[in-house]
């Protein structure tokens, strides 16, 4: 996620930070030591009151991270890869590389996070409880149960049936298991999101217009994420249907313009780039596919060795990411597509080059099949 830095890697799950959890954390940090802390416990040393209020911050940080590390866990058990986990705004964000492909392991990974935050819940209560039951000052007790609160709140708010908190995919795989049909089950789930969002956002607007403003304003602000979410997750769920009912073969470009290996970069430029304004071309040798070449291949060359240098020498030789095979599904050449950095792969059947397929081709058919299908 842009705007994010990474903290290092938890049972090989890169952990990501957005800037935009810093700032929760120091308005959590200040609100607790600048009015939280000294309302309730008045006339003690201003610096009890920062440390207390970033202990707080940090084991919301803690919270949230393990709620999400839950949902991770349980993918990796099952089979699905997780890349990472951002913290943001709004709590976490797992990078999963691909959705369960049946209801009960959507279920299993669903509520493994209210799972966890129910658990934090009973643990920080019970050490707050410990901690006074063993005399220790009640205000350094604040943080445990004050956090385990945050956790209760954050396991219920999450079970709301509404895609795509974890209620809502909960209430996803119910109805995936049941109706057989995952396009169903989404369509019926985004569309709880779509209304929760609404209604936080109705929420938001009275109690902003009833004086209430800071919190009504974020509980407009959290509804219209919900809606945008739920809506784009519904999206994206029938662009993944349909792609893996295309082939590569009915959406590869198949007019191909290709390059010679000795043809020389400045004829490549000239008669070429200029010419069929494209920005990579496939490179043979021999009728032979040997790569691609591209214009940052290009630039990487001096101006005046242009003519001195062959297209053999700058291309970008073939390997599994840059080739899909005609009888392939779109979803799984979107993958190569999108993790190799050319942005193009070559389509060969029987050792022969048959066409191109790039992640421009994708997008501007998602862009207008959502056109017609809005």
């Amino acid at each position: 996620m842009k705007g994010s830095m990474s903290l290092g890697k938890i049972r090989g799950i890169r952990i990501e930070i957005n800037i935009s959890w810093i700032v929760i954390f120091s308005l959590v940090t200040f609100m607790m030591a600048s009015s939280y802390f000294p309302t309730l416990y008045p006339g003690m040393n201003p610096v009890i009151y920062w440390s207390l209020g970033i202990s707080i911050a940090l084991l919301m940080f803690v919270s949230i991270l393990l709620h999400e590390l839950s949902h991770s866990i349980v993918s990796i058990h099952l089979g699905i890869n997780v890349s990472s986990i951002t913290l943001f705004i709004f709590g976490g964000l797992a990078q999963i590389e691909e959705e369960p492909n049946d209801p009960v392991k959507e279920m299993k990974i669903a509520i493994a996070g209210p799972a966890m935050s129910l658990l934090l819940f009973a643990l920080f209560t019970l050490l707050s409880n410990l901690l006074l039951f063993l005399g220790i000052t009640e205000i350094y007790t604040v943080p445990f149960s004050y956090v385990g609160g945050v956790n209760l709140i954050l396991a219920i708010f999450n079970l709301v049936p509404a895609f795509p908190l974890d209620g809502g995919r909960v209430l996803r795989a119910i109805l995936w298991y049941y109706k057989g049909s995952l396009q169903f089950a989404t369509k019926v789930a985004s569309s709880m999101g779509d209304m929760f969002g609404y209604f936080l956002i109705f929420i938001g607007l009275y109690w902003a217009l009833s004086g209430n403003v800071i919190n009504g304003l974020w509980f407009v602000f959290i509804g219209w994420f919900i809606k945008q979410l739920s809506q784009s997750s519904y999206q994206n769920m029938m662009m993944n249907d349909l792609f893996t009912k295309i082939h590569v073969r009915e959406f590869m470009t198949r007019d191909l313009v290709v390059v010679k290996d000795f043809t020389s970069v400045e004829d490549l430029v000239e008669n070429y780039f200029y010419r069929y304004k494209y920005v990579c071309f496939p490179v043979v040798r021999n009728e032979s596919v040997l790569g691609l070449v591209t214009i940052d291949s290009v630039k990487k060359i001096e101006r005046e060795m242009w003519n001195q240098t062959s297209v053999g020498a700058i291309t970008e030789l073939l390997r599994d990411d840059l080739v899909a095979a005609p009888d392939a599904t779109v979803i799984s050449a979107m993958k190569k597509l999108f993790s190799n950095k050319i942005g193009r792969m070559v389509v060969i059947e029987d050792g022969k080059l048959i066409g191109i397929i790039s992640r421009t081709d994708i997008l501007n058919y998602i862009r207008v099949y959502s056109e017609l299908h809005q």
